[in-house]
């Protein structure tokens, strides 16, 4: 019983955005136009090339490798953190030594990504920044 009332209000909510969307989406003037309020200059109409869409695409998995490689990094520190203290403690310690060294090359490696990421995100921002600056509104 308390399925089919959560499953009747969700598919209730559901129906309402939907309705809400439709209710609130724009109307059309002919040709496919959306119609415009009067007295507002036409909005310009922005031209991506393929070229600057690979560039961008090129930029974003960039960025994400950077990420994903500074999760890696960090994660395999902390294991090899964790692993290399008790060994060097109470074990073999020439085990925990070996260990606590790869932890500190991996958080070393991190930290040079982290600041290739930093240094990436820094560029893109300002080439966006200049992007906007030097769009031109009304051609």
């Amino acid at each position: 019983m308390p399925v089919a009332v959560l499953l009747r209000i969700l598919f209730r909510l559901l129906g309402g955005l939907l309705f809400w969307r439709f209710a609130t989406a724009r109307r059309s003037t002919g040709a496919g136009r959306p119609a415009r309020p009067a007295g507002r200059p036409p909005t310009p109409q922005l031209r991506i090339d393929m070229r600057e869409r690979v560039r961008r695409f090129r930029e974003g998995v960039s960025i994400a490798w950077r990420l994903l490689a500074l999760t890696v990094m960090v994660a395999a520190g902390a294991t090899l953190i964790a692993a290399g203290v008790g060994p060097a403690v109470l074990g073999p310690r020439w085990l925990g030594i070996v260990l606590l060294v790869l932890a500190i090359a991996a958080l070393g490696l991190g930290l040079l990504e982290s600041l290739a990421l930093r240094r990436a995100l820094r560029v893109r921002s300002r080439r966006r920044h200049d992007a906007d600056l030097t769009r031109q509104v009304y051609p």
